[in-house]
């Protein structure tokens, strides 16, 4: 049994004490205080199956100690599977050739790397270091979604200078996690206001990450109270935090782009609806989405898609070939044409039992893209 020396007892006693007088435990205080409150006000949980086991995964978070919330980033991996025991030194040399792989392949959408924000130390913040930046696979993802909305057009009027426009622009992530993305964007564009939407619980990260790394920012904390956005406190404040039984209450006055990453997969179909229909009836412009279709383990969802595309002209964003989840990117080659294969293709395509196959292949094909990540940017449809 190792030995505790008074030395070291000591140090771990300065190490708890300073935890507790640090900004980052004052944060986590008061934003769990709203938490708490929130949850009281809406005791019922109405998430779907699939997020009522995982929020109970995590209820020990609502009493975290000082150290904890130091290593806030170690607890993040209930959001997202992401464990920082993966990106310690001795799996340096086995996994870090693959993650600068990808980044490379990233990359080249963006050869100024003017959207790479890497990972932040801050509370525990891990990954590999690469260029000067500090690389994990949510990096990656936030960084691919950013080149999606670049290259999709979305990006533009949030990256001129506020002198340029009227008025702040203003983002809304649905699903926030930990708030990584957040801090990303708020990185790249200062000047914006971002809203989050999020789930009780999951704003205690987010809301302590946040305004931890972002202290000079001013925070405005939505409750069903106060469900009211109006056009001045877009202008006051940087980041403001509603939970999500608000939503069908929240009065929004402006509104230029709505986010969601891997969450509308993991809701019902009435949820996405709800939300991506309060979108459309507050005219916001743009919708971005990275998700599957459909997801196995979640039996309440029809297609994600096919809700959106109701209110939303949809157009797919190709980056990489390749889930986000995964860091091995294939090399894309040169198809030549065969005049062989395609001579013998037509002689049979009249066949009616090649016309069955084929039709069986796109089937399959189509199946299984269902299960697939996919870049989607919704323009909201013309009235009418």
């Amino acid at each position: 049994m190792p030995v505790t020396t008074d030395s070291s007892k000591e140090w771990l006693l300065q190490q708890i004490e300073s935890s507790k007088n640090s900004p980052a435990y004052g944060n986590y205080l008061e934003i769990r205080d709203f938490v708490l409150r929130i949850m009281d006000a809406n005791p019922h949980q109405d998430a779907s199956l699939y997020w009522q086991e995982e929020l109970a995964g995590f209820d020990y978070f609502l009493d975290a100690s000082p150290l904890l919330v130091n290593k806030l980033r170690h607890q993040c991996y209930h959001l997202t599977g992401i464990r920082d025991y993966e990106y310690r030194n001795h799996h340096r040399d086995k996994a870090q050739e693959a993650f600068q792989n990808k980044l490379t392949a990233l990359r080249r959408f963006d050869p100024e790397g003017r959207l790479l924000v890497g990972e932040s130390p801050e509370l525990g913040g891990f990954g590999f270091q690469i260029d000067d930046f500090l690389i994990n696979l949510d990096t990656l993802k936030f960084y691919e979604v950013l080149i999606g909305l670049d290259h999709a057009g979305l990006l533009e009027s949030f990256s001129k200078p506020l002198g340029e426009t009227t008025e702040r622009k203003v983002v809304l992530e649905i699903g926030a996690g930990w708030g990584g993305f957040a801090y990303q964007f708020k990185t790249l564009y200062p000047k914006s206001t971002y809203i989050i939407v999020d789930l009780p619980q999951t704003l205690l990260f987010s809301g302590t990450y946040l305004k931890t790394l972002f202290p000079e920012c001013r925070f405005l904390l939505v409750d069903e109270a106060r469900p009211t956005i109006d056009k001045s406190m877009l202008e006051e404040f940087d980041f403001i935090l509603v939970p999500h039984y608000a939503w069908s209450h929240l009065q929004l006055e402006q509104l230029d782009l709505a986010i969601n990453m891997i969450s509308f997969q993991e809701m019902t179909s009435g949820q996405v609806e709800d939300y991506v229909a309060r979108l459309s009836g507050w005219g916001c412009p743009n919708l971005y989405s990275l998700n599957r279709d459909v997801s196995s383990h979640n039996t309440e969802l029809s297609s994600v898609s096919r809700i959106m595309a109701r209110y939303y002209d949809l157009k797919p964003v190709d980056i990489l070939d390749v889930a986000y989840t995964e860091l091995k990117v294939p090399v894309k080659k040169e198809s030549q044409p065969d005049s062989s294969s395609w001579v013998k293709w037509l002689r049979t395509a009249l066949s009616a039992k090649q016309r069955k196959k084929m039709k069986a292949q796109t089937q399959k094909r189509q199946e299984k893209e269902r299960f697939l990540y996919r870049h989607l940017a919704g323009t909201l449809k013309a009235p009418g």
